[in-house]
C-alpha cells in the first residue's frame, strides 16, 4: 500500500513537472517564431511538418515500447530529447533550420502522450482515484510557470522559456525513473495487444459506433480551434497586450483547471464521459462567442476563465470516454490513435489554412471557426447516449 501511494505521488510530480515546462514554452513558442521574423504561413507549415512527422513516428513509439522490459526508458528518452531539440531551436533565426529541429522534437516525442496516458493508466488503476487528481498537477505546473515566464521574458529575452522548458522535461524524466513498477508491469498490458499495423488497428478501433462519432467530432471540433489555439497569443498582442499578459492569461486558464479536474472527475461518475464532453464543447460555443461580440483583453481574460472548466471537463471526459469504449486489450493504442495519430493529421490539415488565415483577417475570425467547430462537435455527440454502457476497465497488469 505504502508503495502504491508513493507511485502516485511520484506520478502526480511528474505531471507537475510536465505542466512546469509546457507552461514556460508554449504560450510563447508562437510569439518566438514571429520575433525571428517567420509569418503565420510559416508558422503554419511548422506544425503541418511537425504533424506528419509525428504521425510517422507514433506506430514505430508503441512498436518499441510494446516490446520493452521497461518502457519507461523510453518515455525518459523521449522527454530528454525534446530538451536539449528545445535548447537547440531557441537559438535558431531562420526557418530552415527551426523547421529541422521542429521536426526531430515531433519524431523522438511522439510517444510521449501515450506512454504517460499508460503509466497513468497502470498506476491509478491501484487506488481508487480518477484521472483528473493527476492530470491537475500539470495545470498546477502551467498556472505557476506561465506568467513567470512572461515576466521573465519581457525582461530578459524569450531564452528563459526554452531553458524553462528544458528544465521542467528533465526533471520530469529523473522522476519518472523513481516511479517503481516490475520490470514488466507497463510491458505485459502492452504485450496483451496482438501486433498490428496502423490500419488494422484503426479498422478494429473505428468498428465501433461511438469511437467512429467520436472521431468525427473531434476531428471537426480540432481543425476549427487549431488556428485559434495556435494564433491566440499574436492576437493579444495585436490588442495591445505584452508577454507578461500573454504569461497570465495562460496562468488564469491553468489555475482555473485545478478545481475543474476534480470536478470533472465527480461529474463524469455521476452523468457519464458521453454527456461531460458534450458540454465541455457547448461551453466552447458561449465563450468563443463571447469574445466575437466584445473582441477585447478583459473578454479574453474572462473567456480563458471559462476555458479553464471546459478544458478540464474535455480533457477528463475524453480520457475516460476512450478507456470505457476502446475495443479489449486496445486501450493503449486507442489512446495513441486519438491523442497523437487523429490530431497529428489534423495538424498537418489545419496549420497552413490557419496560418494563411492569420496573415490575411487577423485572428478575430478564428474564433468564429472555433464557434463552428464547437457547435458541429456538441451536435455529433448528441447523438451518442448519455452514459456509456460498457463498465470503467482496470489496465491488465
Amino acid at each position: 500500500m505504502f508503495e502504491t501511494q508513493r507511485n502516485l505521488s511520484i506520478l502526480r510530480f511528474y505531471y507537475l513537472t510536465l505542466g512546469v515546462g509546457g507552461g514556460f514554452l508554449l504560450p510563447f513558442l508562437a510569439l518566438f517564431y514571429q520575433q525571428q521574423g517567420l509569418s503565420g504561413t510559416e508558422i503554419g507549415l511548422l506544425s503541418t511538418f511537425a504533424g506528419l512527422a509525428a504521425l510517422i513516428a507514433a506506430p514505430i513509439w508503441g512498436r518499441l515500447s510494446d516490446a520493452a522490459v521497461r518502457p519507461r526508458r523510453l518515455l525518459q528518452f523521449e522527454l530528454l530529447a525534446s530538451s536539449c531539440l528545445m535548447l537547440l531551436l531557441s537559438q535558431q533565426a531562420t526557418f530552415g533550420p527551426i523547421a529541422v529541429l521542429v521536426v526531430l522534437d515531433a519524431l523522438l516525442n511522439a510517444g510521449s502522450s501515450p506512454n504517460s496516458d499508460v503509466l497513468a493508466l497502470v498506476v491509478l488503476s491501484k487506488v481508487r482515484s480518477g484521472f483528473g487528481s493527476v492530470r491537475l498537477f500539470a495545470s498546477l505546473g502551467w498556472a505557476i510557470t506561465a506568467f513567470v515566464s512572461g515576466w521573465l521574458s519581457e525582461r530578459f529575452g524569450l531564452i528563459v522559456a526554452f531553458v524553462g522548458y528544458a528544465a521542467g522535461y528533465f526533471t520530469g524524466s529523473g522522476s519518472v525513473g523513481l516511479i517503481r513498477l516490475r520490470p514488466r508491469t507497463v510491458s505485459t498490458a502492452l504485450h496483451q495487444q496482438p501486433r498490428r499495423n496502423l490500419r488494422q488497428s484503426l479498422r478494429i478501433v473505428l468498428s465501433d459506433r461511438r469511437l467512429r462519432k467520436l472521431a468525427l467530432a473531434l476531428g471537426i471540433f480540432l481543425f476549427m480551434m487549431y488556428g485559434l489555439r495556435s494564433f491566440e497569443g499574436l492576437y493579444l498582442k495585436q490588442l495591445g497586450a505584452g508577454e507578461a499578459i500573454v504569461g497570465l492569461m495562460s496562468t488564469i486558464g491553468a489555475t482555473i483547471e485545478l478545481p475543474g479536474m476534480l470536478w470533472a472527475d465527480r461529474l463524469v461518475r455521476r452523468y457519464g464521459a458521453v454527456r461531460v464532453l458534450r458540454y465541455s464543447f457547448l461551453i466552447e460555443v458561449v465563450r468563443l462567442s463571447g469574445v466575437l461580440l466584445v473582441p477585447t483583453v478583459p473578454t479574453l481574460v474572462v473567456a480563458r476563465v471559462i476555458g479553464g472548466f471546459s478544458f478540464s471537463w474535455y480533457v477528463v471526459a475524453l480520457f475516460t470516454f476512450i478507456n470505457q469504449a476502446a475495443p479489449e486489450n486496445q486501450v493503449t493504442t486507442t489512446l495513441a490513435l486519438f491523442n497523437v495519430t487523429l490530431a497529428s493529421f489534423i495538424r498537418m490539415l489545419a496549420a497552413p489554412i490557419s496560418g494563411f488565415i492569420f496573415d490575411q483577417v487577423g485572428g478575430y475570425w478564428l474564433y468564429a471557426l472555433g464557434v463552428m467547430g464547437s457547435l458541429a462537435a456538441w451536435f455529433i455527440m448528441r447523438t451518442l447516449k448519455a452514459a456509456l454502457e460498457t463498465p470503467h476497465r482496470e489496465v491488465a497488469h
